[in-house]
């Protein structure tokens, strides 16, 4: 009996556009597993609107991002896709930033949600090969017609993958990142391409973000959104933080325990707060799921904040972004959703932030194509129960921009390359216990040594070569999901 008054459950959410929830999915800019005070009670930030919603939904302490480095791991939540898959010019060799352009005509979570007529938005960085300058020099890669309007120099990229309307910073300089100019809908708000100032980025995106809510519910008007409210939303808040350039805004200075770093994720969590205030305000949390989660690792000043501060960015795990270790990849990541997910619980399973398009394509009732979402799987009926009997998926893989490849198998990790991270302090590994030695390869069990300290390459060689396959033979099928 209960088995059919969950199917019923589940159905009533899927059946019609009508009935699915509208989705806010937030998802910020290189901010660590122990950022956040929710999953590291020793953080040196309180992020209480952060909290709140852990409070109000489930949270993930072993989720993993698609990649060690922003553009690849955008590329694998939107797709569904294992990053290096795509590589440059589509092939499986490498996965740099520069290489992640979508490739025209891929499923995107966007182009998903469309097919059941969503609104879909896309506020902030976007962080997908949108380098205006460098679209309109000779030596253009094919891929890169796709994303340009070149008659009327509008960049198209995210209207082409699923968004009704963008509200994106892009590069201009592609020696300097923090070079950015603002595009509305894929044309330049200022003709003259001027830089923006990098205080307005989160600000501005945010407050946009809050617009889009306010017009969806009726309670004002802005035409360039082309919201229909008759049917759910899809918004989409990237912004570029806290990424650098640190720059919280006065108001939030001297406010963390963690310096100008942690002030600059106090303000992130003040703009989210906002947004939970407005969904309040128009009556739109008892239909909207909120999403939260990082697209990888922390990086400006992560072992200097350990050092001045007390502050572990990384939580109790080694590694950063770019980094294979697991720090590199394990993110935050809550999941409210009031009358479907119970309140105040957490989960330790293992998550891949690539199962997302499979999850959304579930919970509105659809398909995924043989040719989408080649390594994402549901994960519906975790959110529903919190845990389960058997896991939904038992192994992530995982890559660095250097092309250091990993792999997850339950409790397992096998790094195929035995080399300390460069931007590892000697007096890091010392805290941490690491045993120094010369294997071609590193072996850990998360169980026993969530720091990854220990090295049992040398012990366990029939366990390396297990995951050395499994891998591989995922590298060679194309795909991980049935």
């Amino acid at each position: 009996m209960k088995r059919q008054i969950f199917l019923f459950v589940l159905f009533a959410w899927t059946g019609t556009a009508e009935q699915t929830p509208n989705i806010l999915f937030i998802y910020l800019d290189d901010l660590g597993y122990g950022d956040v005070s929710f999953s590291n009670p020793e953080s040196k930030i309180l992020t209480p609107n952060v909290d709140r919603l852990a409070r109000e939904g489930i949270s993930f302490t072993d989720a993993h991002a698609a990649a060690a480095v922003c553009g690849p791991s955008r590329y694998g939540l939107l797709t569904g896709r294992y990053p290096w898959r795509r590589g440059k010019g589509g092939t499986s060799n490498g996965a740099k930033f520069r290489d992640q352009f979508l490739e025209s005509g891929r499923m995107t979570v966007a182009s998903l949600l469309k097919q059941k007529n969503y609104n879909t938005g896309q506020f902030g960085k976007w962080g997908l090969r949108h380098n205006y300058s460098e679209a309109v020099l000779p030596g253009r890669e094919p891929g890169d017609l796709d994303a340009y309007d070149f008659d009327n120099k509008r960049l198209m990229g995210s209207q082409l993958v699923g968004f009704d309307y963008s509200w994106c910073i892009t590069y201009l300089d592609k020696e300097d990142s923090n070079i950015k100019s603002q595009f509305e809908n894929g044309s330049p708000i200022d003709p003259t391409l001027a830089p923006t100032d990098p205080y307005a980025w989160l600000p501005d995106s945010a407050d946009k973000v809050v617009e889009y809510l306010e017009v969806y519910a009726g309670e004002s008007e802005n035409p360039k959104f082309g919201i229909d409210t008759n049917q759910p939303f899809f918004v989409y808040w990237d912004p570029p933080s806290p990424h650098d350039p640190i720059v919280p805004n006065e108001a939030f200075v001297g406010k963390s325990g963690a310096g100008l770093y942690g002030d600059f994720v106090l303000e992130v969590d003040h703009y989210i707060g906002n947004m939970l205030k407005a969904l309040d305000r128009l009556n739109l949390t008892e239909k909207t799921m909120v999403v939260f989660a990082s697209d990888n690792g922390p990086a400006t000043g992560v072992y200097e904040r350990v050092q001045e501060f007390e502050h572990y960015s990384m939580g109790e795990r080694r590694g950063m972004k770019t980094d294979v270790l697991e720090g590199g990849h394990r993110v935050p990541l809550v999941v409210r959703w009031p009358g479907f997910i119970e309140p105040d619980q957490r989960s330790g399973e293992l998550v891949s932030l690539t199962d997302w398009l499979a999850t959304i394509a579930e919970i509105t009732g659809q398909g995924i194509p043989a040719d989408a979402g080649e390594d994402s799987v549901s994960f519906l009926s975790l959110l529903r129960n919190g845990s389960q009997e058997k896991p939904y998926r038992e192994s992530i893989i995982h890559h660095t921009p250097k092309g250091e490849f990993a792999i997850r198998h339950q409790d397992w990790v096998f790094i195929d390359g035995g080399a300390a991270p460069a931007s590892e302090p000697e007096w890091y590994r010392t805290l941490r216990n690491v045993e120094s030695n010369t294997y071609p390869g590193q072996l850990y069990n998360l169980e026993y040594d969530p720091t990854q300290s220990f090295n049992l390459y040398g012990l366990y060689p029939e366990k390396v070569q297990e995951l050395k396959a499994l891998m591989e033979n995922a590298k060679q099928e194309g795909r991980t999901r049935d």
